[in-house]
């Protein structure tokens, strides 16, 4: 069974019927999600406009796989950062 994003939903879980009803039912979660993570919302706008360039199916694939492996990048930078101020901060100790 797909993972939903909403995890506090206890209701009956009842798949739409349509390709269309299912992609209706994911914008509103997106949208419910960005409601509750606003900060995201230009990530996820800089998603959007370069997926509306992307053209067919595998250029989007392509085009997500390049935006994750961008912020995992920012992550690692963010990451390596973080242990240099533990290392210095367990080393004055």
């Amino acid at each position: 069974m797909p993972e939903c994003l909403n995890k506090g939903n206890k209701a009956p879980h009842q798949q739409p019927t349509t390709a269309n009803q299912r992609l209706q039912k994911a914008l509103a979660e997106r949208e419910r999600f960005l409601n509750r993570q606003p900060h995201l919302r230009a990530y996820q706008a800089e998603i959007d406009r370069v997926l509306d360039k992307s053209g067919n199916p595998e250029g989007r694939m392509a085009v997500l796989g390049m935006l994750l492996q961008g912020k995992l990048l920012d992550m690692q930078r963010e990451l390596y950062k973080l242990t240099k101020i533990l290392q210095r901060n367990a080393n004055s100790q």
